[in-house]
C-alpha cells in the first residue's frame, strides 16, 4: 500500500548525481519533494472521500441504514481504488465472518467470541500461506487486520450482552468497510462509529486539525525517508546504526498513524466540540523519550492497544498476569500474519515489558522512589518524588535502557524493499539481534535473576 511512496524516492536517489549526496541539505531537498508528492497524492484520495462522506451526512437527511450502506459502499470503492480486485478478500473474510456469527447465534450465546477469532485468525493463515503470493498479502495485510479487529470486537460484544439483536447486513458491512478507517486504522468500536456517523456537526476546528495531522504526517515521512537515514553515518558504532534503523521505522510508523487520524478526522470520526480530547493513535514524544517499555506499548497505537486490552488480556486474565501478556501479544503477532521477525520482536516486547514492570515495582518499593513504570498518580506514596534527584536519576537511567531496547528490537525492519515485499526471514532476525550480541535478550534475563534474588 505505502511501497509507492518508498519505491518513487528510491528511483529519485539513484538517478542524481553522486556530487549532491555531500550536502545533506541539498540530498534532503532532492530526496524530499518526490516524498512529500507522493505522500500528498496517497492523503489525497482518502481525504476527498471521506470529506464526501461527511458531507453527504451533514447535509442530507437520511435514514439509519441508508447511513450505513452509504459507509459500506464508499468504503468498498476506496479499497478497490487502493487494492484492487485484492478487495474480494476483505469482502470474503467480512461475509464469512457475518455468516458464522448468525449461526453460532443460532446455537450458543456464550462462545461466539472465541469461536469467530479463532475462525477469523484460521483465515487470515489460510490466505497467507496458501492463497495469496506474499507481495500481495503485504499490499492488503493492514486492510485485513483492521477488518478482523472489528469483526472479533461485534463477536466478543454479542456475547457480552452490548446488542439487543445482531447487527443488520448493512450496519455489520458499513461498519467494518466505513472509509474512514479501513485502510490505515485505526480500530473503534461499532458504538462509536455508530455515533459518529449518526452526529451532524463539523466544528471550526475541523480543515485545522486535517492540516496538522497533514503536515505531521509528511514531516514524519520526510524524516523517515530522507533525514534520519543519513545523519548517523554508516561506518559509526554498530549500536548508533541500530538507533538510526530503529529510529526512521518508528518515523514511517508516526507517518501512517498521523495519516490514519487525517482519514478519520476528514469523515469527521473523532470529532468532538471538546479541544481537550482529540483523536489520537501514537505519542511520539513518549516513544522517542520513554519512561517505560510499558509506556512505549500503550503510546505505540493507542486504540489497538485499548482493543488487546479489552478483548484479550482482560479475557486471559484469570489465568494469570504472564498468561495473559503473552497470549495478548501471540495474538497481535498472528494478527499481521506469519512473520517470525514480528513475533520475535513482539513477544520480546511482552517479556521484556513483563519483566521490567515487576522489577520497577519492586525497586520503587525497596527505595521509596516513584520510578514505577507507569508515573505516579498525584497522590503519590512514594517517600522520593518525581522531581527528586534520586528519582530522577534512576528514571533517567530506565529511559536510556529503554531507548537501547528500542534500538535492538527495531533494528531488524530496516531492509530492502524487496525483502519486505516478501517477508523478514528467520536468518534475518537472529542476524541483526546476532550482530548486536543479543544484548536485550541477555539484560532482562539479568534483570529478571535480580528481580527474583531481591
Amino acid at each position: 500500500m505505502m511501497l509507492g511512496i518508498y519505491d518513487t524516492y528510491e528511483e529519485t536517489v539513484d538517478t542524481e548525481d553522486d556530487e549532491y549526496v555531500g550536502s545533506l541539505w541539498t540530498y534532503t531537498v532532492i530526496c524530499g519533494e518526490p516524498t512529500i508528492y507522493e505522500g500528498l497524492r496517497f492523503a489525497k484520495d482518502l481525504i476527498i472521500v471521506n470529506i464526501l462522506l461527511r458531507i453527504i451526512i451533514q447535509f442530507v437527511s437520511l435514514p439509519h441504514n441508508v447511513r450505513h450502506s452509504l459507509s459500506l459502499v464508499i468504503g468498498s470503492f476506496l479499497l478497490y481504488y487502493s487494492i484492487g480486485p485484492a478487495l474480494v478478500w476483505t469482502v470474503g473474510l467480512s461475509t464469512s465472518a457475518y455468516i458464522l456469527i448468525i449461526l453460532l447465534s443460532c446455537v450458543t450465546k456464550k462462545y461466539r467470541g472465541l469461536i469467530t477469532s479463532l475462525s477469523v485468525i484460521a483465515f487470515l493463515l489460510a490466505c497467507e500461506i496458501y492463497v495469496l503470493n506474499p507481495k500481495m498479502w503485504q499490499q492488503i495485510r493492514g486492510v485485513q487486520m483492521i477488518a478482523a479487529m472489528k469483526i472479533i470486537s461485534v463477536a466478543i460484544e454479542l456475547d457480552r450482552g452490548l446488542y439487543k439483536c445482531m447487527l443488520n447486513p448493512v450496519e455489520f458491512g458499513g461498519y467494518v468497510l466505513c472509509p474512514a478507517n479501513c485502510i490505515l486504522g485505526p480500530w473503534i468500536s461499532f458504538q462509536s462509529y455508530n455515533q459518529y456517523l449518526e452526529v451532524k456537526f463539523l466544528s471550526k476546528r475541523w480543515l485545522k486539525i486535517i492540516l496538522v495531522n497533514l503536515f505531521m504526517s509528511l514531516f514524519f515521512l520526510v524524516l523517515s525517508n530522507c533525514i534520519v537515514p543519513w545523519y548517523i553515518d554508516e561506518e559509526t558504532t554498530k549500536w548508533l546504526v541500530a538507533y538510526r534503523d530503529a529510529q526512521a521505522f518508528r518515523m514511517s510508523h508516526y507517518f501512517v498513524s498521523s495519516m490514519s487520524v487525517v482519514s478519520m478526522i476528514s469523515a469527521g470520526f473523532g470529532l468532538t466540540n471538546d479541544c481537550h480530547s482529540e483523536l489520537q493513535v501514537t505519542k511520539p514524544t513518549f516513544i522517542e523519550l520513554p519512561r517505560s517499555l510499558v509506556q512505549v506499548v500503550i503510546y505505540w497505537n493507542m486504540p489497538m492497544h485499548q482493543w488487546l486490552k479489552n478483548y484479550v488480556f482482560k479475557t486471559c486474565q484469570v489465568y494469570g498476569q504472564f498468561t495473559a501478556i503473552l497470549v495478548t501479544y501471540a495474538v497481535s503477532s498472528l494478527l499481521h500474519g506469519l512473520n517470525f521477525q514480528l513475533s520475535a520482536v513482539l513477544l520480546s516486547i511482552g517479556t521484556f515489558s513483563y519483566v521490567e514492570y515487576n522489577f520497577r515495582y519492586k525497586v520503587a518499593s525497596a527505595l521509596e522512589v516513584c520510578c514505577l513504570a507507569n508515573p505516579c498518580t498525584k497522590q503519590c506514596d512514594h517517600k522520593y518524588k518525581k522531581n527528586s534527584l534520586l528519582t530522577i536519576f534512576i528514571n533517567t537511567l530506565f529511559s536510556v535502557i529503554t531507548i537501547i531496547h528500542l534500538a535492538y528490537l527495531g533494528v531488524m525492519f530496516e531492509a530492502s524493499f524487496s525483502v519486505q515485499e516478501s517477508g523478514y526471514s528467520f536468518y534475518h532476525t537472529i542476524s541483526k539481534w546476532k550482530n548486536l550480541n543479543y544484548f536485550s535478550h541477555g539484560f532482562i534475563a539479568f534483570m529478571y535473576l535480580i528481580y527474583i534474588i531481591m
